[in-house]
């Protein structure tokens, strides 16, 4: 049994009948394995499922098919209502005055009855992932009290030496530093440790709160993220809390000089923001990261 020192904190996350648990290590490091993306994924299926259903129901009855005639070297499409009653097929002419409203309707209950089918499959696997996905503890083969650290860390890419190269790092309030990152470290919130695992996942070398000289203020950027191709580095400022009119002040006055610096967000700043109604998620660092550096 492991004493109640070695844990900052457990947490449950209930699901389908299959209870997750994510431990955080005094000291230590969590390990991530996107489960939280597929949570999120599931909620948005669930939600896209509910949605549908509900279209569907107040659509009209029966189904859409077609003949094709070919003149003049044009398709030309007539269009019916199939309805099955009794095990029997029957069709009913769906002229375009008076009927095309109809076949509209019925055409677009065919492309949100095969959505559906979709997402009910899509929804499928993604549970079938939670259930079955083991991470290997692959991440601690790189921290620094890892035998085989520099074994891995040693390369000729720059963008490796960069990563692994001593930098100048904030070290303001290092109390604050209690949600562990893929690379050993920790950070300051879950939102930064999602796009700490984003870009360690995808092997995208990145600096922690690396202090630059912006406008003549040293601002401890959250990310410098190096790109795999380029070796160009791009700036990632994470501003949470952004309804709170404290750290608005701060958020006016990093984006100030950012720009008075020549930053332009969007190409070499990337900002995202969050608020208590609109919380920062897995898949927008996923979708940032694609988009910037893949």
């Amino acid at each position: 049994m492991l004493s109640s020192d070695v844990f900052l904190c457990i947490f449950t996350l209930h699901f389908a009948g299959i209870c997750q648990y994510a431990i955080i290590f005094q000291g230590g490091t969590i390990q991530l394995n996107h489960i939280e993306y597929y949570l999120e994924r599931k909620d948005i299926l669930e939600s896209d499922i509910k949605r549908i259903k509900s279209m569907l129901e107040s659509m009209p009855a029966g189904t859409l098919v077609f003949s094709k005639q070919i003149k003049n070297g044009k398709p030309y499409y007539s269009w019916y209502k199939q309805m099955i009653e009794d095990g029997h097929k029957t069709r009913s002419f769906l002229p375009k005055k008076g009927g095309l409203d109809e076949a509209k309707a019925l055409a677009q209950k065919m492309f949100y009855s095969k959505l559906l089918h979709d997402r009910y499959n899509e929804l499928q696997c993604v549970n079938y992932y939670i259930r079955h996905r083991t991470a290997e503890k692959y991440s601690s083969l790189i921290m620094d009290d890892s035998p085989y650290a520099k074994l891995i860390r040693d390369s000729n890419t720059t963008s490796q030496e960069w990563e692994y190269s001593v930098y100048n790092k904030s070290s303001d309030h290092p109390e604050h530093l209690i949600i562990p990152a893929p690379k050993g470290d920790f950070v300051r919130s879950k939102s930064e440790a999602m796009i700490a695992q984003a870009l360690f996942a995808h092997q995208i070398p990145y600096h922690y709160e690396e202090i630059h000289n912006i406008d003549g203020y040293p601002i401890a950027t959250d990310f410098t993220v190096m790109h795999p191709v380029t070796r160009k580095t791009k700036l990632w400022e994470h501003l949470g809390l952004s309804d709170s009119s404290n750290y608005q002040q701060i958020i006016e006055f990093k984006l100030i000089h950012y720009l008075k610096d020549g930053y332009l967000p969007g190409h070499d700043l990337i900002l995202t923001f969050e608020n208590k109604a609109h919380p920062f998620s897995y898949l927008d660092a996923e979708e940032l990261v694609k988009r910037y550096f893949l």
